[in-house]
């Protein structure tokens, strides 16, 4: 058994808004790591919540700030500051992280070439039918990736702060831009099947689907990495076959009736790629119906937030 100094110290960051309903269930799974108790601390930095995020979060640690007024990639980026831990680890606080979700992150980050480690997001007990169309698979693996998410992402500090840490002018998205700034030095990612994090804040209705994804893309103007995001780029493609179907139904104008195929065709290849990259394995046939629902919400609702954000630019 190795003596606890030999274990790397790591600092557990954890961004809070109005949480109140989740974040007891996300420290309670942190302070029961396996990982040994003098290794490690639990940050929490709240954004300015009006519920009882904070007095929850003193229950657990007392290591609780507050950072109003800037975006999730500032508050990450502010308990990254008061980081003691050579090693952070990145979780949301709607999420809850298995007992092995730090040791097995840091035993992996020992390797040269990783530049990071996390998971991806699991469903809850009894989700809604918005929640099942949108995660369709449970299947946790270990394999490399091209981005890690925020709510599950543990590096080593000295190569955040070589890269400057979080994006903080966009709205989201700033999970993504790191990952892109650490595979761009030829580092790896990789997704750990013990660092997968149950996501209690999964949207369980259609409108907060459509609002969350139309809040995604509302930084698409502000980020220098929209064109390497091929999302973003059907995104500009549904919106310019919507144009065109418009085009179509007001004047008639037969060519514009083939430029609009893409309003159905964007949303069937997101809808064959989540199918793709999830798996089918126990996958009822309701869930794979629910998800092509929500392929198409999610680029009107991409489409929407990108709008949007041209007009509030202006």
């Amino acid at each position: 058994m190795k003596d606890d100094d030999f274990f790397p110290y790591v600092s557990i960051i954890v961004p809070v808004f109005n949480e109140s309903n989740n974040l007891g269930e996300c420290l309670n799974s942190l302070v029961c790591q396996d990982y040994p108790k003098n290794r490690y601390e639990v940050i929490v930095v709240d954004n300015g919540s009006t519920d009882d995020s904070v007095s929850i979060a003193k229950k657990f640690t007392d290591k609780v700030f507050i950072k109003e007024e800037v975006k999730v990639g500032g508050v990450r980026n502010f308990g990254a500051k008061k980081a003691k831990g050579e090693i952070l680890a990145f979780i949301d606080g709607d999420c809850v992280a298995s007992e092995k979700w730090l040791s097995k992150a840091v035993e992996f980050l020992s390797h040269e070439m990783i530049g990071g480690v996390g998971g991806g997001y699991l469903l809850r007990d009894r989700p809604s039918w918005v929640e099942r169309g949108w995660k369709l698979s449970s299947a946790k693996e270990t394999r490399r990736v091209k981005a890690l998410a925020g709510g599950s992402f543990i590096l080593k500090k000295v190569l955040f702060e070589e890269l400057g840490g979080f994006n903080e002018i966009i709205n989201a998205g700033e999970d993504t831009k790191l990952s892109v700034d650490i595979t761009d030095k030829g580092l790896e990612l990789w997704f750990l099947a013990e660092c997968y994090v149950v996501h209690l804040g999964y949207p369980e209705t259609l409108k907060g689907f459509f609002k969350r994804q139309f809040w995604h893309a509302s930084s698409y103007l502000k980020s220098n990495y929209g064109f390497k995001d091929k999302v973003f780029l059907t995104v500009i493609l549904f919106l310019i076959s919507m144009a065109s179907l418009f085009i179509f139904l007001f004047t008639g104008f037969s060519v514009a009736l083939w430029g609009s195929v893409f309003v159905i065709f964007c949303p069937l290849a997101f809808f064959i790629n989540q199918i793709k990259s999830q798996g089918l394995k126990e996958v009822p046939m309701e869930s794979l119906f629910f998800s092509l629902v929500l392929s198409f919400v999610y680029y009107l609702g991409r489409a929407g937030g990108f709008v949007n954000s041209i007009f509030r630019e202006r």
